[in-house]
């Protein structure tokens, strides 16, 4: 099996089947608003900015309205009920790296879950980072070899 087909089927263990696949680019950033164990509420309006930035890109790559604000948002509310198990979490990271390949799109995907997540981890106004925040970032920009 090579290594989309193991992306794919470990997105699809941690409930990113079909279209929804595309959806989870949004992991990243869900989990650094989860890094502090709680979601605050301008995480949670960021994080919802970006599900509706994230579903006009995508059709927008489409051509056609194949993804819906409500479907991402479904997709963002289930991910905030419940944090990934940190083993979850990094199977995600990797599976989104193996995803993303090598072409210019899977870059872009890479590089936008990093803003997203760096802006998730800003958004709160502090001048410095929770370190469980900076903690998330090191392992996702490791993970993902995602330079800035």
């Amino acid at each position: 099996m090579d290594d989309v087909a193991m992306a794919r089927r470990t997105l699809t263990r941690l409930g990113f089947a079909g279209p929804d696949i595309y959806l989870a680019e949004l992991i990243p950033a869900i989990e650094m608003a989860w890094a502090d164990g709680t979601v605050h509420p301008d995480e949670r309006a960021l994080l919802e900015a970006y599900c509706d930035q994230l579903v006009a890109h995508l059709n927008g790559l489409a051509g056609a309205p194949v993804f819906s604000g409500r479907r991402a948002r479904g997709v963002l509310d289930r991910l905030l009920q419940r944090r990934l198990l940190p083993h979850e979490r990094q199977a995600a990271l990797v599976a989104l790296k193996a995803r993303a390949g090598k072409t210019s799109e899977g870059l872009g995907m890479l590089t936008r879950a990093v803003e997203w997540a760096e802006a998730v981890a800003a958004v709160s106004g502090c001048p410095v980072w929770d370190t469980r925040e900076l903690f998330w970032l090191q392992n996702v920009l490791r993970t993902l070899q995602v330079s800035h």
